[in-house]
């Protein structure tokens, strides 16, 4: 029964030939990590003072808390998107991060000057920038490396570099 002539061969060991590793550079995988992390902290922040206002202010924190919880409830998708490269994720978390700078400045004009309120917001935009550039940039690569696997020369570049003719 071993000799069925309808039976495929076993693979061969090793890893096929059509998978690879890409590798990734840390000046693109460094921001998105910050930003991701920026974001999980931002929202144990958020939930840490939503339990406080919730449960050590009986009278008049509710109010404040629910907006806390929403900002929780906001800052948590955004860190799993962020982890896991969605770019749309990326912009809407560049967006938020330029409407609070914004804001910041607003109030700064307005004569309430929070100096670690601007210093927090201009953090966050920053890392926001650089996390969404990061994330664009990993897309770009990997799509030029599913353009072009491994062992596949382009046609832009001579199989010889740094050898002139003649």
């Amino acid at each position: 029964m071993d000799q069925d002539p309808y039976r495929a061969t076993p693979p061969l060991p090793g890893r096929p030939a059509d998978s690879w590793v890409i590798e990734i550079p840390g000046s693109i995988t460094r921001p998105i990590k910050y930003m991701w992390l920026m974001l999980a902290v931002l929202s144990v922040i958020s939930l840490a003072a939503t339990l406080v206002l919730l449960f050590a202010i009986q009278r008049h924190g509710t109010f404040i808390a629910a907006g806390l919880g929403l900002t929780t409830c906001m800052y948590v998708p955004l860190a799993v998107g962020i982890y896991k490269r969605i770019p749309l994720v990326a912009v809407g978390t560049l967006i938020i991060s330029v409407i609070g700078l914004l804001g910041a400045f607003v109030r700064a004009a307005m004569g309430d000057v929070s100096v670690p309120a601007l210093v927090v917001s201009a953090l966050m935009t920053l890392v926001s920038v650089r996390g969404t550039i990061a994330i664009h940039a990993f897309h770009r690569l990997v799509a030029e490396a599913r353009r072009q696997p491994p062992g596949q020369q382009s046609d832009s570049q001579p199989a010889l570099a740094g050898k002139p003719d003649a």
